[in-house]
């Protein structure tokens, strides 16, 4: 195991995560105000990117540092940890599509993880 790859993973995706509550990746539209009186909110793609970038590159770093069974439990380690990053940073910024997003992508990873620990 590289402790190295480890620590770095882990700011990675722990820099994302608070990043993401920090700044969240959504604007709002200048002078733009809805009839019900809300204001119009956009994605910011640049920090929507670079967040969502972060956590999964943070989760492949934390990976590779760790020796796992076989392939399987490393790509469904992986389907989990980046799937739950994601949902938190949707959740943050309040986009529902991208939590759903997200917990379908650890849903999956969940299964992925459980079927290859019993091969």
């Amino acid at each position: 195991m590289n402790v190295s790859e480890k620590l770095a993973g882990g700011v990675l995706y722990t820099l994302a995560l608070v990043l993401s509550v920090i700044r969240p990746p959504v604007d709002r539209l200048a002078c733009t105000v809805l009839p019900s009186g809300e204001a119009c909110t956009t994605i910011n793609p640049f920090f929507f990117a670079l967040y969502i970038g972060l956590v999964m590159f943070g989760s492949l770093l934390i990976a590779l540092g760790h020796s796992f069974k076989n392939a399987r439990t490393r790509n469904g380690w992986l389907g989990v940890s980046s799937g739950l990053g994601i949902a938190i940073i949707g959740g943050f910024s309040g986009l529902n599509e991208v939590v759903i997003f997200g917990a379908l992508l650890a849903t999956l990873g969940l299964l992925l993880y459980k079927l290859g620990g019993s091969k």
